[in-house]
C-alpha cells in the first residue's frame, strides 16, 4: 500500500509537470488558447455553489435562456467535479477549484491506469509505463484545451478494473463497485457512461467463448470459384464507373423508361469498399471456430450484472429520473443527421503524423493537420511509437495469454468505433463504411455523436498490452536495461508542456453590472444562442457564461450542450425576445420577427424580469444597436470601449 501510494504522488508529480505551467496560474488561468469550452465549465462549478446555497436543485437552472430557464441532465454538467470544487474545495476562487480538479483527474488517469496494469501484470515499472501511456497521451493533451469533462477518464480503468475483480473474485462486491463507478461517470460525462456499458458488454460476453479463424486448406469448391469471379467482375464495373465519372465530370442518360445519372463517385466508392471486403473474404475462405468455455460461470456473470446495475440505478437515480422525465415530455434532443452529414472520427493519417500536441513539435505537427484539414482535437490518434512496439511485442510474444487476447480486441472494437460512419483519410471520405454508421441509429449511444472519442479506449487498450509487453521484454533478460530508454523516448514523444492558458478574466463592466442595485436578468446583445448541436445565432456566447459567474445574474439566451425545442419555441412567441434573436443574426422562423414599439417592449421586459442590457457595440449590427439607443425604455449607466451598459426605466433595486 505503501509504495501505491508512493506512485500515486509520482503521478500527481508528473500530472503538474505534464501541464506545466498551469500549476503556476492556478486562480488566474484556465487551459485552452481562449474563452471557448472552458468557460461552460467555469460556469458548472459557479452553477454548483450557486444552486447549493438555494433551494433550486443542481439539474434545472433558471439562470441560462431567461424567463424559462434550463434543464441540465443532457448538459456537459460535471456534476461530481463540481460538487468536489463546492464543498472540499468551497474556499478557493472558483478557477482554482476547476484547475485544481482537473489537475487531480490528470494524476488519477495516470493512476488508475497503474492499478489496472498492475492487476495484469504485477511489475510495478511495466504498470508506471501503462499509467504514463494512458494518463499523458495525445488524447487528454488535445481534451486539456477545453473539454475538461473528457480529460476526467480516471474512472475507465477503475471500472475495467472492477469488472475484473467481479469476474475473477466476488461477483456481488465488486459488481457494485463497478456499477457505484459507473455512477460516477454519469455525474461526469454522457460519453464515458456509453463507453464503460460498452466495456462491460464486452468483457461479460467475449470470456464465454473462444475463438478461431484459420484460412481453410482444401480446395475452394465451385460455388465459391463463381462467387469469386462474380465479385471480381462487379469489382471491374465500378473501377469502371468511378473512372468514367472523374474523366466525364459526370452524366446522365436513359434505358428505356428508367432514367440514370451519376456525377460524383462517392455512392461508387461506398460500394467498392462493400466488394473489395466481400472479395478479401472469399479469398481467405475463413474457418471460424467458436466455442463455450467450460470454465464460464453464468452465474457470475448475472450477478455481477445484477449488482453493477443495481448500484448504478441507486447512486445515478436523481439523472436517471431526469433523463425518463426528458424522454416522457418529449424533451430528449439528440443529433439528427445521415451518413455524409455525421461527425467525423479520426483521420486515418492522424496515426502517423505524430503527436500534435507534443510540446516539442507540436507547431509543425499541427500545420500537417491543417493543411490535410484534420481536427486535431476531435481526430487526434496518434499512438506513440513505444506504446505501439511494446503492445505488438506483446501480441506476438504472449498471444496465448487471454488477457492479451482480450484487451486486443477491446483496441479493435473501439478502433473501429473511432473511425465513425466513413473512413477519412488526410481530410477526405474514402467512402469506407464504417460501423458507426449502424451505432448511430442506437438509443441512447446515438447522442455520443462524436465518434473520435472512443480512442480513449484505444489508449487504454494500448496502455495494458504496452504494460504486458514491457514486463515480457524485461522478463527476457538481455535486453531489460534498454527499458528506461523506452521510458524516456515515450516522455519526449507525449510531453504536453508547455500548454496553453487563457486569462480568465473579465471586462471591469462587468463588476459594474454585478454591484448594481436593480433586481433581474440581463439581457446580452447580441444574444447569445445554442447549444452543442448549432448555434440560433452567430454570436459567440461562451465568454458570457464565463462572465456571468462575476455578475451572477440570470442571463438572456446562453449555451447547453443540448436544448430542447421548447426553449426555443418559448422564445420565438415573445416578440422582444424573438426580435432581439432576428436582431441578432437568428434566421429561420426568426426572419420575420419584427422588433416590438417601446410601450410592448417596456411591457416584455417587465414581464420578463429584465432588469438590464449589456450591449456590445463592436459585434451589434446598426439596426440593433438603433433598436437600444431609439426605441427601447432604457438608461445608459456605464459603458466602456466596446459594451454599453443599461438599465431598463422600469427596473426597480
Amino acid at each position: 500500500m505503501t509504495r501505491h501510494l508512493a506512485v500515486a504522488t509520482g503521478f500527481l508529480a508528473s500530472a503538474m509537470a505534464w501541464s506545466f505551467p498551469l500549476s503556476l496560474h492556478l486562480a488566474t488561468a484556465l487551459p485552452g488558447g481562449a474563452f471557448g469550452d472552458n468557460a461552460v465549465f467555469l460556469w458548472d462549478f459557479w452553477w454548483m455553489r450557486t444552486a447549493l446555497t438555494s433551494t433550486t436543485g443542481f439539474f434545472h437552472t433558471p439562470y441560462l435562456f431567461a424567463p424559462a430557464g434550463v434543464d441540465l441532465t443532457l448538459h456537459t454538467h460535471m456534476a461530481l467535479p463540481a460538487l468536489v470544487g463546492a464543498t472540499v474545495l468551497g474556499g478557493l476562487p472558483l478557477i482554482a477549484a476547476l484547475n485544481i480538479t482537473t489537475l487531480a483527474a490528470l494524476a488519477l488517469n495516470g493512476f488508475a491506469a497503474y492499478l489496472l496494469a498492475w492487476r495484469l501484470t504485477h511489475e510495478r515499472f511495466a504498470s508506471i509505463v501503462a499509467g504514463l501511456v494512458f494518463g499523458c497521451s495525445p488524447y487528454v493533451a488535445a481534451h486539456l484545451n477545453g473539454h475538461f469533462n473528457l480529460t476526467m477518464a480516471w474512472t475507465l480503468p477503475l471500472f475495467a478494473l472492477a469488472i475484473t475483480e467481479a469476474l475473477q473474485r466476488n461477483a456481488v462486491l465488486y459488481g457494485a463497485c463497478a456499477g457505484l463507478i459507473l455512477a460516477a461517470t454519469a455525474y461526469i460525462d454522457y460519453y464515458y457512461v456509453t463507453f464503460e456499458l460498452a466495456y462491460a458488454v464486452l468483457a461479460l460476453a467475449l470470456p464465454a467463448f473462444t475463438w478461431s479463424a484459420r484460412r481453410r486448406a482444401d480446395a475452394p469448391s465451385r460455388r465459391m470459384v463463381r462467387a469469386r469471379t462474380a465479385t471480381h467482375l462487379l469489382i471491374a464495373l465500378d473501377f469502371g464507373l468511378i473512372a468514367a465519372i472523374l474523366v466525364s465530370g459526370g452524366f446522365a442518360g436513359r434505358i428505356g423508361p428508367l432514367r440514370f445519372s451519376a456525377f460524383e463517385i462517392f455512392n461508387p466508392l461506398q460500394v467498392l469498399w462493400v466488394l473489395v471486403a466481400i472479395a478479401a473474404w472469399l479469398h481467405v475462405n475463413p474457418r471460424v471456430v467458436v466455442a463455450r468455455r467450460e470454465d464460464w460461470s453464468r452465474q457470475r456473470v448475472l450477478s455481477a450484472g445484477t449488482a453493477m446495475s443495481s448500484a448504478f440505478a441507486l447512486a445515478a437515480a436523481p439523472i436517471l429520473f431526469n433523463g425518463i422525465r426528458l424522454l416522457l415530455n418529449g424533451d430528449y434532443v439528440s443529433q439528427r443527421y445521415f451518413w455524409r452529414s455525421a461527425p467525423r472520427g479520426i483521420d486515418a493519417a492522424a496515426l502517423v503524423l505524430g503527436n500534435p500536441f507534443g510540446g516539442l513539435w507540436s507547431g509543425v505537427v499541427q500545420r500537417l493537420y491543417a493543411r490535410a484539414d484534420i481536427d486535431p482535437i476531435e481526430s487526434v490518434a496518434w499512438l506513440g511509437v513505444v506504446p505501439l512496439v511494446l503492445a505488438i511485442y506483446a501480441i506476438r510474444r504472449t498471444w496465448l495469454d487471454r488477457d492479451v487476447r482480450f484487451w486486443t480486441a477491446i483496441a479493435a472494437v473501439f478502433f473501429a468505433w473511432s473511425f465513425g460512419t466513413h473512413v477519412f483519410a488526410l481530410g477526405r471520405n474514402t467512402g469506407m463504411i464504417g460501423p458507426a454508421a449502424i451505432l448511430h441509429f442506437v438509443p441512447i449511444v446515438s447522442n455520443a455523436r462524436m465518434p473520435g472519442r472512443a480512442m480513449v479506449m484505444v489508449y487504454l487498450a494500448i496502455a495494458m498490452l504496452a504494460a504486458k509487453g514491457l514486463a515480457a521484454f524485461r522478463a527476457a533478460g538481455p535486453w531489460r536495461g534498454a527499458a528506461p530508454i523506452l521510458v524516456a523516448a515515450l516522455l519526449v514523444d507525449f510531453l504536453a508542456a508547455p500548454v496553453r492558458l487563457a486569462p480568465a478574466a473579465c471586462p471591469p463592466i462587468y463588476q459594474m453590472l454585478r454591484d448594481r442595485p436593480e433586481r433581474g436578468a440581463v439581457a446580452e446583445l447580441p444574444v447569445g444562442f445554442g447549444d452543442g448541436l448549432g448555434a440560433v445565432t452567430p454570436v459567440e456566447n461562451r465568454m458570457m457564461l464565463a462572465c456571468q459567474t462575476i455578475h451572477g445574474r440570470p442571463l438572456v439566451g446562453g449555451f447547453v450542450a443540448r436544448l430542447s425545442p421548447r426553449i426555443l419555441e418559448s422564445y420565438r412567441r415573445d416578440p422582444l425576445l424573438a426580435g432581439w434573436l432576428r436582431l441578432s443574426g437568428a434566421a429561420g422562423a426568426f426572419e420575420r420577427a419584427a422588433p416590438p414599439d417601446a410601450r410592448l417592449a417596456a411591457e416584455r421586459l417587465e414581464a420578463d424580469g429584465i432588469a438590464l442590457i449589456l450591449l456590445n457595440r463592436s459585434t451589434a449590427s446598426p439596426a440593433l444597436s438603433d433598436y437600444v439607443d431609439h426605441v427601447m425604455p432604457l438608461t445608459l449607466v456605464g459603458a466602456d470601449q466596446t459594451r454599453s451598459l443599461y438599465v431598463v426605466a422600469a427596473a426597480k433595486p
